[in-house]
Order: C-alpha cells, then structure tokens, then sequence
C-alpha cells in the first residue's frame, strides 16, 4: 500500500548554466513516515548494559540506576527488558522478561554496586544472548550499552560482537559517561551493529534525559529496513554522500558506483527525518529540461506485512542561458552542505589531534562561524599548539556531527 512514507527532494540549484563544462549538483533526499503511520507502535526487546565499575561509583552510578528505572517505567507490557551489569565479568540482573513487573525489576536496579575493572565484551555477550532468547514478532531490538573507562584486551572482540548482533537484527546505542571512556571504540560498536555513534553523557546528571532519548527514538519507528538507491543516467556521477539528519555520518565510497548510489538508512522514525546529502558531477548539457537522477526507497513496515514497499522520486534539473536564473542558490540545501563539511573538516583536526597531540590542519573563517562558541575556542586552544581535555574532545565530536539539527540556522 503506498503513502506510508515520503521520499522528497531538493536541490543546491534548480537551474544550472548551459555551459560547455562539468558541473558539480547537490541533491538533498528526505525520508520520512507519513501522518498515516502516526500510531504504530512496535513492541520493543530492549537490553540494558551496564558498566559497574569502580570508576562508576557515586554520582554517575547512582544517576544510571534512576534512569534505567525511568526506562522501565515507560515501557509497556508487551515490551521486554533485561539488564546486565558488567565490570571485570559480567551477571544478569534481570533476564529478558515482559515489563510489566516494574516494583520487581527497580529493586533488582537498587541493588546494583559499584566494583571490579572493566571488561566490555561479557556484558555485551550476555546482553546479546538475552535480546535472541526472545523470538517478539515485530520487535524493535536494541541494546543500550553503557561506559564510562575503557575495556581491557577486549577492544576487537567488543567489534565481533557488533557484528554479530546486527547480523542478528540487533542495534547498539553506546552511551559514554564521563571523559575517561573509548570514543573510537563506542563509535564502531555503534555503526557496525547498525544503530547510531556514541552519545556523549557529559554529567551525571544527565543520564535521565539521554536514557529517556533513547525510549523516545524506539518507540518512535514506524518503518524498518529503509534503503534508498539512486540511479543516474549518462553523463552523471557520483562524487560524495553524506547523512545529514538526524546525525552527520560519512557514507562510505563504498556506496558509490558509475551509475548508481546505494545508502541503508535503516529504522525511520516518526517526525524524524533522515536526509542524505549527495554530491553529483554532471556533463555538460545545453539548454532544456534533464533528469539527473532518479530516487528509490525501499522500506517494510512488518506490522502491516508489508515488505519491500518502493516509493520513487524524479530529480530534474533546467539548464539555462539565464544568468539570473543560474544564480539562484537554494540556502537550506548549502547550508547542509556547508555544516557536512565543516564536521568533516573538524573531525580531521580531531583525529590528527588524537594521534600526534596536535594540529595542522587550520579551519577557514566560513567552516568556524557554523560552530558554537565553546568549540571555536577549543579549536583555537589546538592550533594555538595548547593542550584541550578529553571531555572538550567528546564534546566537540558529539556536537558537530549535530550541526544539522540546529534548525535555527538553517537559513541566513
């Protein structure tokens, strides 16, 4: 049944000059469930996995304990839940059971302790043993993955898993709390299993918020298995594309061929857009109408059984002889061009950073005016030959790739 959801676009310039040279196109795709699928609700398999260290003790672990509580309040009973607690070995603390014993599940969060070191891969092994004990028709399967250190010895068998489970329909949430914690690692676990990068838990304090975030976004997907192909003619290629919304993620070269461009967006969630952001070189073309491209979206929604469902979208572009024309600009597709680069440009800083202790690229006044302040100024403290700490480190990744979501400045 079509009109489930919407694939619509936009591009950097509606008319283009009639040259007789190549030019560069940008093409903003925007996928999103329609009003129609207002009130689906997927049951959920959540599990929760948490670092108990001893370096959670006091604020960070007491703030985490009231919020996995907060999570199990908002669930409903035909959603399941189990927690894992780990630090050097790892123990269920409540198996994958329906969420309709909270007083029962919070005592069993209350008891938790502080102790031990920090082995990542036994919790998250547990953690993935519980999400495939349960076989929910439908289910949204996630694991909520907690830390605040690094793991020991264990860095690359935390990635297989990752693998693992999304080859088993899971996604991982890494939650980072504190500055002490692995950015790179938590980052792959998060786009190898398919869900999302690290989100940063700056303060203990707000652990309840990013928990409840969490809820949010699996409550909120309506459509699953989302993948959106583009198909180019002749005459057109590929050159770069990058998710612009809800995050800024790299789309890796890898999705990029002559004739076409092929990006898994996965779970689409309800009033949260995902848009894509591509880069095309076009052949000279004289004057007239062309079509550039065409967009597919293939998507299911199983709870209707629908599966392999295609919505498809035209991109066409004039050229012209009119100089005026040929100068219109669209400001909110450039502008999501120039916030994909500035995050691009400063997660280069950040990496040089990270390997040699500073810092060579230097970012142009038009890249530093779209950061906020606090970045600018720890961008500075680097070029400046300064040292900034891990927790500016985290902060600045986590707010650059969610440049796009200040709508504010979305148009001048």
């Amino acid at each position: 049944m079509p009109g489930e959801v919407m694939l619509a676009h936009q591009l950097g310039k509606d008319f283009m000059p009639a040259t007789g040279g190549s030019q560069v196109a940008y093409v903003l795709l925007e996928a999103k469930p329609t009003e129609m699928m207002a009130q689906v609700r997927m049951p959920l398999n959540f599990s929760l996995v948490i670092d108990h260290s001893g370096s959670m003790k006091g604020a960070k672990l007491k703030n985490v304990r009231e919020a996995v509580k907060m999570v199990i309040d908002h669930l409903e009973p035909m959603d399941y839940i189990s927690v894992v607690i780990f630090d050097d070995a790892a123990q269920v603390i409540i198996p994958s059971l329906p969420a309709n014993d909270p007083s029962g599940m919070k005592n069993a969060i209350d008891r938790i302790q502080d102790a031990g070191g920090t082995t990542m891969s036994r919790g998250m092994s547990l953690g993935l043993n519980e999400l495939r004990s349960r076989a929910i028709p439908n289910a949204i399967n996630r694991m909520i993955l907690l830390t605040d250190g690094v793991t020991y010895g264990d860095t690359e068998q935390c990635r297989v898993l990752a693998r693992e489970a999304a080859a088993n329909g899971i996604s991982i949430y890494p939650l980072g709390i504190g500055q002490d914690w692995d950015e790179s690692l938590l980052d792959d676990i998060g786009q190898l299993s398919g869900g999302a990068p690290a989100e940063f838990i700056r303060n203990p304090t707000d652990a309840m918020n990013i928990f409840q975030l969490q809820v949010q976004s699996a409550v909120a997907v309506a459509v699953r298995n989302t993948m959106l192909t583009l198909r180019l003619p002749a005459g057109v290629s590929p050159r770069k594309a990058v998710k612009v919304l809800p995050l800024i993620r790299e789309v890796d070269a890898s999705a990029l061929s002559d004739r076409q461009v092929v990006i898994p967006l996965g779970d689409l969630e309800k009033d949260k857009p995902q848009s894509v952001l591509i880069e095309l070189m076009i052949d000279p073309r004289p004057a007239g109408l062309f079509r550039i491209a065409q967009a597919e979206l293939s998507y299911d929604v199983p709870i209707a059984n629908l599966i392999g469902e295609k919505v498809r979208e035209d991109i066409k572009v004039t050229f012209t002889n009119d100089a005026n024309q040929a100068a219109q600009v669209n400001a909110l597709v450039m502008n999501f061009a120039e916030k994909a680069n500035a995050s691009r440009l400063v997660t280069r800083v950040l990496d040089e950073y990270k390997r040699t202790g500073k810092a060579t690229t230097r970012l142009a006044p038009n890249v530093t005016r779209v950061l906020d302040d606090e970045t600018r100024e720890a961008l500075e403290q680097i070029n400046q030959g300064q040292q900034i700490s891990q927790e500016q480190i985290k902060t600045i990744g986590n707010k650059t790739r969610k440049l796009t979501q200040r709508l504010d400045e979305m148009l001048p």
